[in-house]
């Protein structure tokens, strides 16, 4: 059997194992709007932590990371801790989110600016730019990916994925994504232990592995030099930020089927994906110490290579299961954005019914506007870096500084209005002029300055 048909059947095989179950669950239980948007707040504290941990381990991890720790070291560690430190500062407003009964961020932001109907489009905006960027990002990897391993054309491979991806949401939505994203954390957590057990017998161990490799890459200090004290900061300012304004996070807390359990499952997913990056990190090294010659980007590559025929079919199934989990995440949160954030707004009074077939017509816009994109632009991946940006100082302040004054009677909608121009207006002017610092902090101490002298002055007013 050829590797090709080899991939080929292990990727029907996920496909198969995943959809059958959640294809009877959805057909046993139904499907109302409330599945759609939240899983009808249903969902077992497994499938929320495996939710979790699938949407945000990515294409990143397997690739990106592995790849970075082969050239920069153990800082890698650094993008994972702050990655995983996103869960822990959304337990602060886990459980009164999920007490609320929010499904996005727009309905957070509405509760705190009376409804207003500017706040609410503009939130919502802002929320679906980061799940869009991780749809396209992740079907140009699979695209890239698969062409190398199958020597099929980029351009089916892309419109191929995007087919089975609509097939993950159309039926439930997110109770549909949620359950298939448990199946395929589990199938991840057993191919990355498997995984590490081959390449510590390719590479020969850790004490073969420490006289291979460059020391440097084995601390932090040497690491951290490796990679530059810039691009550290990058990641403070944009991956920690970004995290916390991202919806994926809130519905998954939100669609849980209790509330005690919440933050229990934001912890138990910190930990898995801390320990995602942690195998991202072990490959990467111990990759180098067989093969120092290849640049970084080609390592997972490299490793796939040397993997026996079985075991290439399961590597290449996971990659598929990685980046299908985010993708089908993404798209099922930016049509809940439409949906439930600015349809009400141009056309009230819309039906179930009629909300659900649109959800469904939606799902197949946004699917096919990303794949256009990825077909003739392939840059996603700095399109993904700058809607985080842009997310982060337009939503980031009045969210958090939101929660924490809800009870102070202190913020105003003008406050939370001029808060997201300042925002963008700080990202804009820090791009343009390609300042020191990097242009999301500009963005949000400018976000947060206006919310604070905004709200100051039109309360005074108010009163």
């Amino acid at each position: 059997m050829s590797s090709t048909t080899a991939i080929i059947l292990a990727t029907i095989l996920v496909i198969s194992a995943t959809l059958i179950p959640t294809y009877l669950i959805g057909k046993k239980q139904g499907t109302s709007e409330e599945d759609w948007a939240v899983a009808s707040r249903s969902l077992p504290i497994y499938v929320v932590i495996g939710t979790q941990f699938a949407s945000a381990m990515g294409g990143g991890i397997l690739v990106g990371h592995v790849g970075n720790s082969f050239t920069n070291g153990i800082s890698t560690l650094i993008y994972g801790f702050l990655s995983c430190v996103v869960f822990l500062f959304i337990m602060i407003p886990a459980k009164w989110l999920r007490r609320n009964n929010f499904s996005t961020v727009p309905e957070i932001l509405g509760s705190f600016s009376n409804q207003s109907k500017f706040v609410t489009v503009v939130a919502a905006i802002m929320t679906i730019v980061v799940p869009f960027g991780w749809v396209t990002s992740q079907i140009t990897a699979f695209g890239n990916i698969y062409a190398s391993l199958t020597g099929f054309d980029y351009k089916l491979l892309c419109l191929i994925f995007c087919v089975v991806s609509l097939l993950f949401v159309m039926p439930s939505g997110l109770k549909t994504v949620a359950w298939t994203d448990f199946i395929f954390a589990c199938f991840m957590i057993f191919m990355c232990i498997v995984s590490v057990f081959y390449v510590t017998k390719l590479s020969g161990g850790l004490s073969v592995v420490k006289e291979n490799v460059d020391p440097s890459l084995l601390t932090f200090d040497g690491s951290i030099q490796n990679v530059g004290k810039v691009t550290v900061l990058l990641w403070i300012f944009s991956i920690l930020p970004g995290g916390l304004t991202n919806q994926l996070y809130f519905q998954r807390v939100c669609a849980a089927d209790d509330e005690k359990s919440v933050n229990k499952s934001l912890v138990i997913s910190a930990v898995l994906l801390m320990l995602a990056f942690s195998w991202s990190v072990y490959m990467g090294i111990n990759i180098k110490s067989v093969n120092p010659s290849i640049e970084g980007s080609a390592a997972t590559g490299w490793f796939m290579s040397q993997l026996p025929l079985p075991l290439l079919a399961g590597f290449a199934a996971l990659i598929f299961a990685t980046l299908m989990s985010t993708v089908s995440s993404g798209v099922q949160s930016v049509v809940v954005n439409i949906t439930r954030d600015i349809i009400p707004i141009m056309k009230p009074g819309m039906t179930e019914a009629k909300i659900l077939k649109l959800s469904r017509i939606l799902s197949l816009v946004t699917i096919m506007v990303a794949l256009v994109l990825c077909l003739y632009f392939s840059d996603t991946l700095g399109w993904l870096v700058t809607t985080y940006a842009f997310s982060a100082a337009t939503l980031l302040c009045p969210i958090y500084v939101g929660y924490l004054a809800k009870d102070k009677n202190f913020l105003t909608r003008e406050g939370i209005v001029a808060s997201m121009i300042a925002g963008a207006v700080g990202c804009v002017v820090g791009m343009v002029l390609k300042t020191q610092i990097n242009y999301a902090a500009i963005g949000i101490a400018l976000s947060f300055i206006a919310l604070f002298a905004v709200s100051a002055m039109t309360r005074k007013k108010a009163n």
